[in-house]
């Protein structure tokens, strides 16, 4: 019983991660969304993006200067015009490669965006054109590239229509330094279509790397959330399972030990009572444990694909969707069964190029066909009738009162086909439950039968 988080019992059973020991006599439910928390977005950035290979997109661009570097060296300048070129150089490049820094640093959540992030990126593009600019006038029109650079550090760093409003104004900036020191109107043309070109290269890098970033972090939260719903519908079946019978016992465990003085013979009737919920409790959980491990469909179709990629066999899937989103968990669970087993031969035995799958349904049965182009496997060949994994695919095939057939050719390849009515009968065999359990069911349930049950059943 469940009362404000707890579960009373008095018993000593322990459900790591979802039923807890708080004190004796009392359990507390934790809460699975509290049993890994999840890290914030800046920490999964931080750990996850290596910001030196995204810093590379502004280096990347560095090589350019070094034929306007050598043409200026040619020309044997004065030595205060070589010196104010080589400082005003040393500056424009040292807060080029430190704005981007910073601007990396921003991009992969290191450091938070803020109003005065903002103003430092409007100031450094203000910086880098003046510098630009004096450059220029003082090295001659090659220099003018430096307003390449500056253009790269706007695409990278201003949002869209920022970048689009930034990009026109220092094109015709740039178009009017170039009339006003005497560029021929080619080379105008030039700087006019390069500028936004740099501006449009840069926006589109970001964007692509942020959105990628996006997509990935949504796949993460899509994967995270799926484990805690996983978790939530655990932490529920236990406690549907377990609350009122673990309740039950606490009660009656309580009741037999104040009776055992007063009146043995009821005392022993409670603990009979108290034997009975103990076994009915077990067996709801072995079948609420038998249906988690029971395989899906589409991971195993996904486990399939990985399995024969990884052999270099090439996959094909021509299964019907439709069908598949309507299966019975039953049914599911023994086509599921046939694909592992299925593509497990395949990799084993076959020596296949190709391996198809397929899934379908008519008016009375569903169908499942694994199929490939080797050479190598024979269906009636003793290692494939006398394997565990098709003697147990078949009773568990029977167990739905389908059928399962194999077949051979040196053409053909071999080919694995399963059908099973959508109708099904009653059995007193689940075909949910996996191989081995249902052999060993009774013998399981007599290694862990009372003495006195034993002795009971003994002739």
């Amino acid at each position: 019983m469940l009362v404000h988080g707890r579960i009373l019992v008095s018993s000593e059973t322990h459900f790591s991660g979802v039923v807890s020991r708080k004190r004796k006599g009392v359990y507390t439910v934790k809460n699975p969304l509290q049993q890994h928390p999840h890290e914030t977005p800046v920490q999964v950035r931080a750990e996850s993006r290596s910001p030196y290979l995204l810093w590379l997109i502004w280096v990347l661009w560095l090589p350019l200067m070094i034929p306007s570097l050598i043409t200026f060296f040619q020309a044997h300048p004065t030595l205060p015009r070589l010196l104010s070129m080589l400082v005003g150089i040393c500056l424009f490049f040292s807060l080029y490669l430190w704005s981007a820094w910073l601007r990396v640093q921003h991009l992969i959540g290191v450091v938070a965006v803020t109003r005065h992030t903002t103003m430092w990126m409007w100031a450094t593009i203000a910086c880098l054109g003046v510098l630009s600019l004096v450059l220029t006038l003082i090295g001659g029109p090659a220099w003018l590239l430096l307003f390449f650079y500056t253009s790269g550090f706007i695409g990278g760093s201003l949002t869209v229509r920022q970048s689009l409003v930034t990009a026109f104004c220092f094109t015709l900036g740039v178009a009017a330094l170039g009339w006003l020191i005497g560029l021929s109107w080619l080379a105008i043309l030039q700087d006019i279509v390069f500028i936004p070109a740099i501006v449009f290269i840069m926006r589109s890098i970001i964007w692509s790397i942020t959105t990628s970033w996006e997509l990935r972090a949504a796949r993460e939260e899509i994967a995270r959330l799926a484990v805690v719903n996983e978790r939530l519908r655990i932490a529920r079946d236990l406690h549907d399972l377990l609350g009122h019978s673990l309740s039950l016992i606490t009660l009656k465990s309580e009741l037999a030990g104040r009776l055992v003085s007063v009146a043995p013979e009821r005392a022993v009737n409670e603990i009979h009572d108290i034997e009975n919920v103990a076994r009915t409790t077990l067996q709801e959980v072995r079948e609420a444990v038998t249906s988690y491990r029971q395989p899906t469909l589409a991971s195993e179709l996904h486990a399939a694909q990985e399995l024969l990629s990884a052999a270099g066999i090439a996959y094909r899937n021509e299964s019907d969707e439709q069908t598949l989103a309507d299966l019975s968990p039953g049914i599911e669970a023994v086509l599921s069964w046939t694909i592992r087993e299925g593509v497990t031969n395949v990799i084993k035995h076959s020596r296949a190029q190709q391996c198809w799958v397929k899934i379908w349904r008519d008016a009375q049965q569903v169908h499942g066909e694994i199929k490939d182009n080797g050479h190598s496997i024979v269906a009636d060949s003793p290692a494939i009738q006398a394997g565990n994994g098709l003697r147990g695919l078949r009773e568990r095939v029977a167990a739905l009162g389908g059928q399962i057939e194999t077949s051979s050719s040196p053409e053909k390849g071999f080919s694995l086909h399963v059908s099973i009515p959508l109708v099904q009968k009653r059995s007193l065999v689940s075909p949910l439950q996996p191989e081995g359990q249902r052999e060993q069911r009774s013998v399981f349930n007599q290694e862990h039968m009372p003495a006195h049950e034993e002795r009971r059943m003994q002739p």
